[in-house]
């Protein structure tokens, strides 16, 4: 489990933030501009908030300045919007990237993802729901701690869409780690999510 209580500032904008990120996947909604992606950064440690604290598990990700965990120690998988995967490298050597797994980590991603016949493929070559899994299976090779999804399924047409979706949500869900999906659709967010956290103002709480 993944708890915060923090604020961040960034010039006059503020950020406060506070809940949990479960097993399973805790969707995120808000408008552009609210504060999700500030919030984010500093989940992954890519900004340092200003006062709070954050906790993996036992882990202390951040504790005022007494705490502060690097990115690379927080082991999170992250999967972001736009350019997901290396266009250049073969689907095996985006998946490899982190260099985090072990050969069986491997072997069981791409068999379940379904990308055993792509490994030698150039990414750019791919589907966009190809892309996608790709960019999922390197994010779980990490071997992470925390999943985030950052809206996975904009870029897609409506029948890649659902099936992703639902090969995500299983996906996850066999993983039994918490996962944060970052959506804009209520229809989505009602479909895949076990709980909820709202954005609004640079407000970030859980629904109830």
């Amino acid at each position: 489990m993944i708890s915060f209580d923090i604020v961040i500032e960034r010039g006059t904008f503020v950020v406060k933030a506070q809940g949990t990120l479960q097993e399973g996947i805790t969707t995120l909604m808000g408008p552009s501009g609210s504060g999700k992606s500030t919030f984010l950064k500093a989940l992954c440690g890519l900004l340092t908030p200003k006062e709070g604290r954050i906790t993996a598990n036992d882990a202390v990700w951040f504790d005022g300045k007494k705490v502060v965990t690097p990115t690379q120690e927080r082991h999170i998988g992250y999967m972001p919007q736009g350019n997901i995967v290396f266009p250049h490298m073969t689907v095996e050597k985006n998946i490899r990237y982190s260099k985090q797994g072990s050969p069986e980590l491997f072997d069981h991603i791409v068999e379940r993802l379904r990308l055993t016949p792509h490994l030698k493929k150039k990414a750019k070559g791919l589907s966009g729901g190809e892309q996608q899994r790709v960019a999922l299976g390197r994010a779980l090779y990490s071997k992470p701690v925390l999943l985030i999804l950052d809206e996975p399924l904009t870029a897609l047409d409506v029948n890649l869409r659902s099936q992703l979706q639902q090969d995500l949500v299983d996906i996850i869900s066999e993983w039994g780690i918490p996962c944060l999906w970052v959506t804009h659709s209520e229809e989505e967010a009602a479909a895949v999510g076990n709980h909820r956290l709202l954005c609004r103002d640079g407000m970030i709480a859980e629904e109830v």
